[in-house]
């Protein structure tokens, strides 16, 4: 993402475009919770408090908590903003990252845990499926909005990009969104298992705007096992010859 982290003199939000509010905060676009470090800093004078605000008290946090966000900062152990393990919850009990490769804590639900005692439960079961796949993709819209400032400030404010926008900050749909989401499960175990190096994770995680025809974009949100796509702009059909279940799952929203 070149440009990312820069100061910048223009104050327009990306967001809601107006330019009278308070610049004051600094807005990771890859969350801290992420992995999303210095380098993933959005510039200033791009999002505005109260839309940083709304995006992190209504969006991110849902998001962050639901999968396949949740499976992947628990089980790579990556802490939250506040250096805390993170966690989720499933009908059997609380999954906890322990901060150790191949280590996870578990409390139980007590139906689970006399289950286990009784030997009739001898496995965790958990649903690989979102609860929110709204937020997911208004979270993914957020970050492609971002991204595509980062490196075009100028054009981001096109009539093009204000569908994806205004979906992503308020929720209201004036179209019909959508989500592609590629998981390679085995490598997913081999980083849970081993850990994450400083060179893997320079290599396998990125955020980048694919151009498409027609003055079309994508957004391409790639960490390390797990790949989300999410159109930027309308019109753009999801393509799915040769993308079969459960490697490739599309969610429309």
């Amino acid at each position: 993402m070149p440009g990312v982290g820069l100061d910048r003199t223009m104050t327009r939000c990306i967001f809601c475009k107006d330019s009278l509010g308070q610049f004051t905060t600094r807005e990771h676009i890859l969350p801290e919770s992420l992995g999303g470090g210095d380098w993933a800093v959005l510039p200033n004078g791009l999002c505005c408090d109260a839309c940083q605000n709304r995006f992190g008290s209504e969006i991110e946090q849902q998001a962050l908590g639901d999968y396949p966000l949740s499976f992947f900062r628990v089980f790579l152990g990556i802490p939250t903003k506040k250096v805390k393990a993170p966690w989720f919850n499933s009908w059997e009990g609380k999954i906890r990252a322990s901060l150790q490769p191949g280590a996870f804590g578990f409390d139980p639900v007590l139906s689970f845990e006399k289950a286990t005692v009784d030997g009739s439960k001898t496995q965790i079961r958990l649903i690989a499926h979102p609860l929110k796949p709204d937020m997911v993709c208004r979270f993914l819209l957020k970050m492609g909005i971002e991204v595509f400032a980062a490196n075009v400030p100028n054009d981001v404010f096109r009539v093009k990009f204000d569908a994806a926008r205004y979906y992503a900050l308020t929720g209201d749909k004036t179209v019909l969104w959508w989500y592609l989401q590629h998981e390679r499960m085995d490598e997913a175990f081999h980083f849970m298992i081993r850990g994450v190096s400083e060179h893997e994770w320079s290599q396998n995680v990125s955020l980048e705007v694919i151009e498409l025809e027609a003055e079309q974009e994508m957004f391409h949100l790639s960490l390390l096992y797990l790949d989300l796509f999410v159109p930027l702009t309308t019109g753009v059909q999801p393509q799915m010859g040769g993308l079969e279940e459960p490697k490739f799952r599309l969610f429309r929203v």
